[in-house]
């Protein structure tokens, strides 16, 4: 099967993100798009992504579970989750590794919680622009034990690509996919990292305005539309990324 897959998409939750990425709005552009299947990867929060998964569900389109966590180093990784029980017990443990910093609104921008329908039904307070207390191998290991799958985001960009911001790829991320930015291509990104040579490079849209959803994304030749067959598909480089036209 072919499934096109954006899996970096940030909603209302993210301080950065436009409050027009309601859960239901990014189902009808991930529609639009004929998208197979989306992640909502928010900062240090699934919060949003159960409503996503549930309207999801209501249109035929995979929706799994994700954040874009920032580890102790100021790396972001994508955690990435099928089972909805397994990611609310993770979110649960990210949440106790975030520091108690409140969110100040006017500065950072609003975090709000959406139900199915729009409507706001909560403001979370933690800023979530924060590093957790977690380094990148104790949030590999913890997203491991909860049955998820771990990818380094936008690997060349910075401030918070891990080749930026480590200088190189730590051993214990020797099997892991990479994601590279948009922004890039792949021919590019080699030529200043060749050492991404011998790991699969995929591309999303890191969105945080509908306009951004799909301006790219990867087209897998999976068993089927389960987190675990995509990321077999790319470990057996069974894939392509497909590019708009992306300034940044």
């Amino acid at each position: 099967m072919k499934i096109a897959a954006d899996l970096h998409i940030h909603s209302a939750l993210s301080p950065c993100s436009s409050l027009e990425m309601s859960p239901a709005a990014i189902i009808r552009r991930a529609r639009e798009l004929k998208l197979d299947a989306i992640a909502v990867t928010d900062h240090n929060s699934m919060a949003n992504c159960f409503s996503t998964a549930a309207i999801g569900k209501k249109n035929n389109l995979q929706v799994f579970f994700g954040m874009e966590a920032q580890t102790r180093e100021d790396v972001h990784i994508l955690c990435l989750f099928q089972s909805r029980s397994q990611a609310e017990q993770f979110n649960d443990h990210i949440y106790a590794l975030l520091p108690d910093i409140k969110n100040n609104p006017l500065y950072f921008g609003d975090q709000v919680v959406v139900d199915e329908q729009d409507n706001i039904i909560r403001h979370e307070e933690k800023l979530l622009l924060n590093a957790l207390d977690a380094s990148i191998a104790e949030l590999f290991e913890l997203v491991r034990r909860y049955q998820g799958f771990a990818i380094p985001a936008h690997v060349e960009s910075a401030p918070f690509g891990l080749l930026v911001n480590m200088g190189l790829i730590p051993v214990e991320l020797d099997a892991s996919v990479m994601e590279i930015s948009c922004a890039t291509r792949p021919q590019a990104v080699l030529q200043t990292f060749p050492e991404l040579a011998r790991f699969p490079l995929i591309s999303n849209s890191d969105a945080h305005f509908l306009k951004d959803i799909g301006r790219a994304y990867t087209i897998f030749d999976a068993a089927e539309a389960s987190l675990p067959s995509l990321i077999q598909a790319a470990t057996h480089h069974t894939y392509h990324v497909h590019f708009r036209n992306c300034h940044g």
